[in-house]
């Protein structure tokens, strides 16, 4: 197993990264203006992605959890303050992600609040614990499916008409590198994981001549709460990486507009720099994407 993860990891830059690093924090890029949501904002991944916004200047932050952001909002302004920039606008949405109302009520708010969006980024997530098909619980196994994809749905669907309406037009999904792999006892976690990406396709397909980019991401092994669900010979293998990284990684991604990222996949243990010099290489071959080998 640890073979595999590390031909994942490794798969396209030579250089692979567990914390925050300097190319990446090396942004110059002027977000004043900008207007971003984050989903699952309340801790972990999504909060570390919500101060890192906050401290490379955005003006307008989303937070979107079912429990509360209020520590979240609270680290993003003492970290644009730190970072001398002025603190974000920042509205706290609380919503039941698999909630067609919860979620539209979400999407009002906030454009009664900021008008439009720039970035969009689908954080929030599920998983059961890890078992045998036949051992599984299916409610467990359905809510799973029902947070990761519908989830995604709903949040894509009620948000992207204010996010046509911004500059940045960029939607990130946290998916993983479980997505392509099948391991005994992720069939729900892995196989909705793969869903994210291939609803990402039809994402682009529909709203690319827009202008929307949309990416997936794998953001590192980082210790949550959805990660302690692993099988425990596991953790040692997968959980290394800080939330940083994952987050100084999204900041890059959405300093400019990368078209030519638009329906891919980016491990954020990959090397950034590495990654913007196969540019071309990415392009012309059309790497970095779903697809079927035969």
């Amino acid at each position: 197993m640890s073979n595999q993860m590390d031909v994942a990891a490794s798969l396209f830059t030579t250089k692979i990264h567990h914390d925050t690093y300097e190319y990446i924090q090396r942004v110059s890029t002027n977000f004043t203006g900008r207007r971003a949501l984050v989903t699952g904002a309340s801790k972990g991944i999504g909060q570390a992605i919500a101060v890192a916004l906050a401290r490379a200047g955005y003006s307008h932050l989303a937070l979107l959890a079912r429990g509360s952001v209020a520590s979240t909002a609270e680290k993003a302004r003492d970290a644009a303050q730190r970072s001398g920039k002025s603190p974000p606008e920042i509205l706290e949405l609380s919503a039941d992600l698999v909630s067609a109302t919860s979620i539209g009520d979400a999407a009002s708010k906030l454009k009664a609040a900021f008008g439009n969006l720039d970035v969009l980024i689908n954080n929030a997530g599920s998983s059961d614990p890890w078992s045998s098909f036949h051992d599984s619980d299916p409610d467990d196994w359905w809510r799973t499916w029902e947070v990761n994809v519908k989830g995604t749905y709903l949040v894509s669907r009620a948000f992207m008409p204010l996010l046509l309406q911004g500059q940045q037009k960029t939607l990130i999904t946290v998916t993983s590198a479980g997505a392509w792999f099948t391991m005994t006892g992720a069939s729900a976690y892995q196989g909705s994981k793969t869903a994210q990406v291939r609803l990402n396709n039809h994402l682009h397909e529909e709203y690319g001549k827009q202008g929307l980019i949309a990416m997936s991401i794998h953001p590192g092994g980082v210790k949550t709460d959805l990660s302690s669900l692993l099988p425990e010979e596991l953790k040692s293998i997968l959980l290394n990486d800080t939330p940083e990284l994952s987050a100084d990684t999204v900041v890059w991604l959405v300093s400019e507009r990368r078209e030519w990222l638009a329906d891919r996949y980016v491990n954020c243990s990959w090397d950034m720099e590495e990654l913007q010099a196969k540019k071309e290489e990415i392009v012309s071959k059309n790497l970095l994407k779903l697809s079927l080998s035969c």
